[in-house]
């Protein structure tokens, strides 16, 4: 259960980076990068998770996927805690920040599988299992984090409307005949739009990186149990192999 409920956040942000990763180039660096400086970061925030992922699997081998994972959570507050208190001004900080936040995301993500894995050898040992219901439990782990993939962008433009006062989707012409009109987003340049796509832009990996901490201290798959599992998971693979 602890694990479906971080696993959800996760895919929650991870998909919301993805949908609005551009838009926060544009309306936050637009003015201080070049388009060719945005087209790579864009590039480096698809391909930096898989090559970051190689130094995250030696941390685990050290550290255990565990810590590695938990640490990650507290290192995205951190950084969101430090972009919040230097504001969207510091044009060199936004750009390493809005970069990290992606890279470190889909870091954390790529991360779960081996967890998963862990949760199949302890339903196995625990289970008495002949054989291991791996697909049935990925399975299960991606049926339990889908909404995080829709609730993202629903999410996502909600609060950037509810930010900055412009509609990602509507223009004045379309909203004429209501008592209440609203600008196009994508033509407006002003601080309140900027403002509010950076609060959007900090406030969802605090509020996600709160509630996964939270969620995460209480996974209890780790350490003494996690080796007795794979201890027992051994022992009934030799005794089988020998049979």
């Amino acid at each position: 259960m602890w694990f479906a409920a971080m696993n959800l956040v996760q895919v929650f942000h991870c998909h919301f980076n993805s949908n609005f990763f551009p838009l926060f180039l544009d309306k936050l660096l637009g003015d201080s990068i070049s388009p060719q400086t945005g087209s790579l970061l864009l590039g480096v925030s698809f391909v930096a998770p898989h090559i970051n992922n190689l130094y995250f699997l030696a941390l685990c081998r050290r550290f255990g996927v565990y810590s590695v994972i938990k640490w990650l959570f507290y290192v995205k507050l951190g950084l969101s805690l430090i972009m919040l208190a230097c504001g969207p001004n510091w044009s060199t900080l936004l750009c390493f920040y809005i970069a990290s936040n992606r890279v470190f995301t889909e870091g954390t993500c790529k991360l779960l599988n081996l967890i998963i894995s862990d949760l199949v050898d302890e339903d196995f040992v625990l289970h008495n299992r002949k054989q291991a219901i791996s697909a049935l439990i990925f399975g299960t782990a991606a049926l339990f984090s889908k909404p995080g993939q829709t609730i993202a962008p629903l999410l996502g433009t909600w609060l950037l409307a509810e930010q900055t006062g412009y509609s990602l989707f509507y223009t004045d012409d379309l909203w004429s005949s209501s008592t209440e009109k609203r600008a196009s987003f994508h033509d407006s340049t002003s601080d309140t739009l900027r403002w509010g796509c950076f609060y959007v832009l900090v406030f969802v990996p605090i509020v996600c990186a709160c509630l996964q901490i939270f969620v995460w201290t209480r996974f209890k798959l780790h350490g003494g149990r996690l080796r007795w599992v794979k201890q027992m998971r051994e022992g009934r693979w030799l005794l089988s192999s020998e049979v």
